[in-house]
């Protein structure tokens, strides 16, 4: 059976641990453990075998915000159980001490980050890892504790510990994932379902692939135990029906499956209390026929920022030029958040529509096209912006398209062109293929009685026209050479506030019953729709 041997964090700027925690009696040292990490090469795998240890070492790692979390395992073990656990390790420390999560927050609660880590494994395996459960067992730090533990000597959390002992002891929450005694003064549900498109589209502006995958994430402040319904809802499928093109759901444990087999689309559970991932999903986009245009033959998707790259230009083919469109009517247009289902359910005040765009006019932001140049290109040239900022770094050219004032149809356009000088290796091949082509020129010129034997010159219009020749193979070459350092593909990145690539809404949030929330008591219930661009890479 799997077995976790211990625990290691590590601030990336030290080599000695912030904190050590061990399960089992013998396991790696910590030195060990970190220098094998940061001999490592770029990118680190997040499985990284020891064979020098006895027994050999499997070292699990991650790392967050400076953190580097090490679990090292000389068992046969699951990996994405030992991955899974020290994600679930950062969920949990960032529930009790607060975003962003840093290394004087584990030096100044070391008390309490032991006793969760006591209740999260047991004997090397995970237990209790829902945050949820465990502030049933372990209370967080409060200001109280610390004057308390300052004046005492005992650990900050000795107070609130012994005086939540007795009247926790005996109500446990029933419901793994969700405290007891949960109780607000406002009660409340929000929704937010958040998708990244992933698409490779053609030079001929066929998509080959596109995707969105998705997050339906919750906000739950809802006083004793609900039992909610969600309802999503697809275009083109009616209520009750499989969601078109829904592919590798994954629920959260308070998900009832059975209620999603009968009836897909209907999520029944019981949440937890504050914020969650509820489910995660995929969509392909590629075949759906809502977002096609008109023509059945056409496959053309229908997204809100399109580019155009014009190469090759300028006298000497040194120049290229993007031009960026925005186009505001796909996402209006079969938009998730038109319907009146969005309003039943309630947004979140007029003056707060979703994501900053109303209901009825998502909102295009955060434009970036980002232009990866050919390693042999050294520097740009007459580069000009219609709008926006933009930098070169690294081979890499970002240009922010700012949104304001977008409404208008010239602020729908954006252009940037430039030119480019390559590195000094290539000039120099070129000079020497150009003095090649004038000493074979010259010969030609000696070979037919020229002026080295004294001889009357060949007329002058062959010579011309043979220098003419050379000179256009030359220009030729040239081109060509620019031509090859051209850009291959472009990368664009947005964001739209109120509107889903995949078509989902949401039909409705019912609180179907539940114990504790009081007769008459109404949540107040929100919605919100954010798609990101997360790698959409068009071919030039």
């Amino acid at each position: 059976m799997s077995c976790i041997d211990a625990l290691y964090i590590f601030d990336s700027f030290s080599v000695t641990p912030l904190l050590q925690y061990e399960w089992r009696r013998q396991s790696t040292p910590a030195d060990i453990l970190i220098s094998a990490f940061n001999s490592s090469p770029t990118p680190r795998s997040s499985m990284l075998y020891i064979p020098t240890t006895t027994p050999p070492t499997l070292l699990f790692n991650i790392t967050h915000n400076n953190l580097i979390f090490l679990t090292p395992v000389t068992s046969e073990v699951e990996p994405l159980l030992v991955l899974e656990f020290l994600h679930k390790v950062v969920d949990v420390l960032e529930d009790y001490f607060s975003s962003p999560l840093l290394p004087s927050k584990i030096e100044n609660n070391y008390e309490v980050v032991a006793q969760l880590l006591a209740e999260m494994c047991d004997d090397g395996y995970p237990f209790t890892t829902e945050p949820n459960a465990l502030r049933d067992l372990v209370v967080p730090p409060s200001l109280m504790g610390k004057i308390f533990g300052s004046v005492t000597g005992l650990p900050n959390t000795h107070l609130a510990s012994s005086a939540a002992s007795s009247s926790n002891a005996n109500t446990l929450s029933a419901v793994p994932w969700r405290r007891s005694n949960v109780r607000h003064t406002n009660n409340e549900l929000y929704v937010d379902i958040i998708e990244v498109v992933t698409a490779t589209i053609a030079p001929s502006g066929r998509p080959l692939v596109a995707r969105a995958s998705g997050t339906i994430a919750m906000t739950s402040k809802i006083s004793g135990v609900p039992d909610l319904l969600l309802t999503l809802s697809m275009p083109g499928k009616a209520y009750g029906q499989k969601l078109a093109g829904v592919e590798f759901p994954v629920f959260h444990p308070c998900v009832r499956l059975a209620r999603w087999r009968e009836r897909p689309g209907e999520l029944s559970f019981v949440p937890p209390d504050g914020k969650f991932v509820l489910a995660s999903y995929e969509v392909d986009l590629f075949p759906n026929p809502t977002y096609t245009t008109t023509s059945s033959k056409s496959t053309n998707l229908r997204l809100p920022v399109t580019v155009e790259v014009n190469k090759a230009l300028g006298e000497y083919g040194n120049e290229f030029e993007v031009r960026v469109l925005i186009n505001p009517s796909a996402v209006t247009s079969g938009s998730s958040t038109s319907s009146s289902s969005f309003r039943a359910i309630g947004s979140r005040g007029t003056n707060s529509p979703a994501f900053g765009g109303s209901s009825n006019s998502p909102v295009v932001d955060d434009v970036k096209i980002t232009i990866p140049l050919a390693p042999g290109v050294k520097t740009l040239v007459n580069t000009k912006s219609s709008r926006g900022e933009w930098h070169h770094e690294k081979g890499t050219i970002t240009w922010q398209v700012p949104m304001s004032g977008s409404g208008s149809a010239a602020a729908r356009t954006a252009t940037f062109r430039t030119g480019i000088i390559l590195k000094a290796p290539l000039e120099e091949n070129e000079d020497n293929e150009e003095d090649e082509e004038e000493e074979e020129a010259d010969e030609v010129i000696d070979r037919s009685g020229g002026y080295d034997d004294g001889s009357i010159a060949p007329p002058a219009q062959p010579i011309s026209k043979r220098r003419q020749e050379v000179e256009e193979a030359r220009v030729q070459r040239r081109k060509a050479k620019l031509a090859a350092m051209m850009p291959r593909s472009v990368l664009i990145s947005f964001a739209v506030k109120g509107w889903l690539a995949s078509g989902m809404k949401v039909e409705g949030l019912q609180v179907v019953h539940g114990k504790g929330l009081g007769e008459g008591v109404k949540p107040y219930k929100g919605v919100k729709y954010l798609t990101k661009a997360g790698a959409i890479e068009v071919r030039c």
